[in-house]
């Protein structure tokens, strides 16, 4: 019997965008913070980053079940291969193609494969998704490029 992997858009969206939008404000309260109750300040700085890491680890179980519902035997990478590989500095700005927008390639010939009813997912959104997040780490322009990612991101998950 095969097992079936359930995924809850309004869980991971609402945890996303929850996160982020607390998280972003967190931050901004923590820097303002600091220049008048310094420790009040950095313990929200602290909070912060905390969130964005579990926001991170959010995403990271996406990931993992994504590529875990495409395990047949044809699939380019493993589940923890797709999530292991992304820690690896310098190599993570190769495996974000492989990991994200490979994964819409797959997705796509596993539902071709075993013949499944169910609608393609764009891959060029995802390769957008990929491009624009390392386009976010170019000083200054990153900043507004990272919106976009996200935008794409999301509209990859919907």
């Amino acid at each position: 019997m095969e097992k079936k992997i359930h995924l809850s858009k309004g869980f991971y969206l609402g945890l996303y965008f929850g996160g982020v939008v607390l998280a972003t404000i967190m931050l901004f309260v923590g820097i303002a913070m600091v220049a008048n109750e310094i420790m009040a300040g950095i313990a929200f700085l602290v909070l912060a980053f905390l969130l964005w890491l579990f926001i991170m680890f959010i995403i990271m179980m996406l990931y993992y079940k994504m590529w875990a519902a495409i395990q047949d035997g044809h699939a380019r990478t493993t589940p923890g291969k797709a999530i292991g590989f992304m820690f690896i500095p310098f190599f993570n700005f190769y495996w974000i193609f492989q990991a994200i927008w490979g994964f819409s390639v797959d997705y796509n010939a596993y539902i071709e494969r075993h013949s499944i009813n169910a609608p393609p997912l764009p891959a060029g959104l995802f390769l957008t998704f990929c491009i624009l997040s390392l386009a976010g780490a170019i000083p200054y322009i990153g900043i507004i490029v990272s919106f976009a990612s996200i935008d794409a991101g999301v509209k990859s998950i919907c």
